[in-house]
């Protein structure tokens, strides 16, 4: 079986060897879309550009964790961040959204004595998401921060041959 598979030849060569082919390609392909590209996409930052793009980053931090939204483009939620699926809930504010969903709960019953229709909607819709960011820093604090995956064990693996797999 060993000698079967040592004295198997491909019919042709292969395409690429990973990863000097893959990476020398995929560098063409980047050269070839630049030059289609504008030049004036391709010029140096000014001061004012990075500050800016900077300050983005630093505008998505909030209360219940860090917003996800893509540079350049606003809050469609209003900074209704409860409400918002791109929020990424940061576990130890858990007791701060714990809070707000209290507050929720009483707020909720005043919109319901009181008859504003659309205040108990939103704020039912508003009670629902808070419920859901919880569940989700829930399960995020219950995760492990890091992942031991081992060390393999070269000596035992070194040497077999595919007929001594096979005992």
């Amino acid at each position: 079986m060993a000698e079967a598979f040592g004295q198997f030849q491909y019919p042709t060569p292969p395409l690429a060897i990973y990863p000097e082919d893959v990476i020398s390609h995929h560098r063409a392909f980047i050269a070839r879309r630049r030059t289609e590209r504008p030049s004036e996409e391709y010029r140096e930052l000014t001061a004012t550009e990075w500050d800016e793009f900077l300050a983005h980053f630093e505008l998505r931090k909030v209360a219940l964790g860090t917003c996800g939204r893509d540079y350049a483009t606003p809050c469609q939620h209003e900074n209704a961040c409860v409400r918002c699926p791109l929020l990424l809930v940061d576990p130890a504010q858990m007791p701060r959204l714990q809070e707000i969903h209290a507050n929720l709960v009483d707020r909720l019953q005043e919109a319901k004595d009181q008859g504003w229709l659309g205040e108990v909607a939103a704020i039912e819709t508003t009670m629902a998401a808070a419920a859901q960011k919880l569940e989700a820093m829930r399960e995020r604090a219950a995760q492990p921060s890091t992942v031991h995956l081992g060390m393999p064990d070269i000596r035992r693996d070194a040497g077999r041959s595919s007929a001594d797999s096979e005992d």
